[in-house]
């Protein structure tokens, strides 16, 4: 077999930047938007793809950091710093540029209580993914305790909620906290492809869920014309499918790969700086005419890719090196 399309659980680990990197150009893609570019236009609606390879990735990550030193203080001190640091810091500028919050306003949004107690915020993914975090540690314990038949029953059940919730719209477009209640399951997923990683089981395991996820989204797909929230939750079952797109496109398209490395690592500043970009869009205060928005698409990328790579560089030497 050509070692260019072999595929290993192990891969994952080796191609994380490459997987970040892309989820976090595909995000973009969806949230600056084409128009005029047809390909493009078709791929970069379906972006939101991109945060289940994050959740993904950060459970795989998550796993083998604890793997290597389950004390539990060391291990949320580093995930912190590595969040809250960029987080206000970033927040500072949308605070100020978009917000006109006051000192008190700045501090709440950004301490990520706002999302769960109704109060204001800044974005669901970030509040989302330090709640994961403070749960990966318990997480991790049902897989090394091999209690599979509870780990699925947990996954079952928040897909079942999820279903409902979207067959019955009981939730409006956008929801935020619907955003994570079904990509939980994405992250549990990833937690379970590092235990078989860990222990060298068989990568046919990944490959029975990627062949059972595509007729679930076959299923569901469709309606989605429907109900809105059907797009959203039906791409959850095809996650295993879009990580091993992206690793052989890493695999056989290697030039590209320095750029999207860095872009991976840079990920969740070029978040939090598209995000800047993307509210202001949302608001009115960036307007784009129609001959002029592909152009201005591809600029914000780039621009957000730079500020967010150099931001990272940033922070990391005058602030998360001296702290760990």
């Amino acid at each position: 077999m050509n070692k260019k399309f072999y595929f290993r659980i192990d891969d994952i680990s080796t191609y994380r930047s490459e997987l970040m990197g892309w989820a976090i150009l595909w995000i973009m893609m969806l949230h600056f938007t084409f128009t005029q570019i047809k390909p493009l236009g078709f791929i970069a609606q379906f972006g939101f793809a991109g945060v289940e390879i994050f959740m993904m990735v950060s459970g795989f990550g998550l796993y083998y950091s604890l793997n290597k030193n389950g004390k539990l203080h060391p291990f949320y001190k580093k995930r912190l710093l590595r969040i809250f640091p960029t987080y206000y810091f970033l927040g500072l500028f949308a605070s100020l540029l978009l917000y006109n919050d006051n000192l008190l306003q700045y501090l709440f949004r950004y301490s990520t209580i706002g999302f769960w107690s109704g109060g204001i915020y800044s974005g669901w993914y970030i509040p989302s993914i330090v709640f994961m975090y403070l749960l990966s540690p318990y997480i991790k314990k049902l897989y090394d305790m091999q209690l599979f038949f509870l780990i699925a029953f947990i996954c079952i059940v928040i897909l079942v909620i999820s279903y409902i919730l979207v067959s019955n719209e009981l939730i409006t477009k956008g929801e935020p906290h619907f955003f994570l209640l079904y990509r939980i399951p994405a992250f549990f997923f990833g937690m379970l492809c590092a235990y078989w990683s860990k222990k060298s089981i068989s990568t046919k395991y990944y490959l029975y869920f990627l062949s059972c996820g595509i007729p679930f989204f076959i299923i569901l797909f469709p309606q989605h014309h429907q109900i809105y929230n059907y797009k959203y939750f039906s791409f959850l079952f095809l996650l295993p499918l879009i990580v091993l797109f992206f690793i052989t496109v890493s695999k056989n398209l290697k030039w590209m790969n320095p750029i999207i490395i860095e872009i991976g690592k840079a990920s969740l500043e070029i978040y939090l700086i598209q995000g800047m970009f993307f509210h202001a869009i949302l608001t009115g205060r960036i307007s784009v005419s129609n001959e002029w928005h592909d152009f201005i698409t591809i600029l914000l990328i780039i621009i957000s890719s730079v500020l967010g790579i150099s931001a990272h560089w940033l922070i990391n030497k005058l602030v998360i090196n001296r702290l760990c």
